[in-house]
């Protein structure tokens, strides 16, 4: 696990997820050379994102999704950091966030 938020942060920019202009579908900036790999996926999985993306979009579309999971990988580190730090979030606070906004 990453051990600071300074060390998150730069592994977030190294990945290509932090801010920037160039922007895949989803919001995540996906720039830079792009290497070739194999991976194995299940049939039904491949042929359901082929039928959603198109021809020629499949590796933007797994390229996207990785970067997202990354991000959630790195919002999860940040998270048992921030707990490990201040302790957890109390039920009050909870409360509040979620009177503020409860649509979410």
């Amino acid at each position: 696990m990453t051990e600071s938020l300074a060390e998150l942060a730069m592994l977030r920019e190294r990945l290509g997820l932090s801010p920037g202009p160039e922007r895949g579908r989803r919001g995540l900036q996906l720039v830079g050379r792009a290497r070739k790999v194999s991976v194995s996926m299940p049939e039904d999985l491949t042929a359901a994102i082929q039928e959603r993306v198109g021809q020629g979009q499949f590796s933007q579309y797994v390229t996207e999704a990785v970067a997202r999971q990354l991000e959630l990988d790195l919002l999860e580190e940040l998270s048992d950091m921030l707990d490990a730090e201040h302790g957890p979030v109390s039920e009050e606070a909870l409360d509040e966030a979620r009177s503020a906004w409860p649509d979410v």
